[in-house]
């Protein structure tokens, strides 16, 4: 195979899924920072979500500060599930918000099943090992990290590709090399590419590619 083939296939069906595309695995609910933020975290986590979102007011300087009316006070940060959370929290829950953000695709059910986002990709063939995967896209947290997959292939979870990263207005410009993807004996379908947008923790699809199974 050679040349460039873009790669917008069919998606996994979330109609079997009782709570939508975005069903947690078991132990795991909706974060909700906010209604639409469905990153999947522990009970406890969501308890502790809902208690800093309680206490905002009491956190903020009443009067604002160097970083407007948001301001933290003393020993408090944004806790930032999403680029637009000013929510002061103390710095471990940030990090647990990073954390969480990070390992949403491993705490779904099917993220292969989860909507199409705003990023494409192509798979460049033509290599006797496998192909080169490139996206482009936009919608994006700005300058936040983008994180690629593939599952449906013969892994016990998502596959690591590659990243890229947005610009300042939350876009990936041109086709942009994610990674080369080495093809895999006993692959015989397509891969459906996750995508990971790690400010925000959302997961989207971008299409599927035939790379790992381009040996043959």
């Amino acid at each position: 195979m050679t040349g460039l083939l873009a790669t917008t296939g069919a998606q996994a069906s979330a109609a079997d899924l009782p709570y939508g595309p975005y069903t947690c695995v078991n132990g795991y609910v909706w974060r909700t920072a906010v209604p639409s933020d469905l990153v999947c975290v522990t009970p406890q986590v969501r308890d502790q979500t809902a208690t800093e979102n309680s206490l905002a007011a009491s956190r903020r300087e009443p009067n604002g500060g160097p970083y407007g009316p948001d301001t933290c006070k003393q020993g408090y940060v944004w806790r930032e599930t999403n680029p637009t959370d000013h929510v002061c929290v103390p710095p471990a829950a940030r990090d647990q918000a990073r954390a969480d953000n990070g390992n949403a695709p491993w705490r779904l059910v099917d993220p292969g099943a989860t909507p199409r986002g705003g990023v494409s990709v192509i798979t460049e063939y033509g290599y006797s090992t496998g192909a080169y995967l490139k996206a482009t896209g936009n919608g994006l947290s700005p300058g936040g990290t983008v994180s690629f997959y593939a599952v449906g292939i013969n892994t016990t979870g998502p596959f690591s590709l590659g990243q890229l990263t947005a610009d300042a207005a939350g876009t990936i410009p041109g086709y942009q090399y994610v990674g080369f993807i080495n093809c895999r004996t006993g692959v015989t379908q397509p891969a459906t590419v996750v995508v990971l947008d790690r400010k925000s923790g959302l997961v989207t699809t971008a299409g599927t590619t035939d790379a790992f199974r381009s040996c043959g």
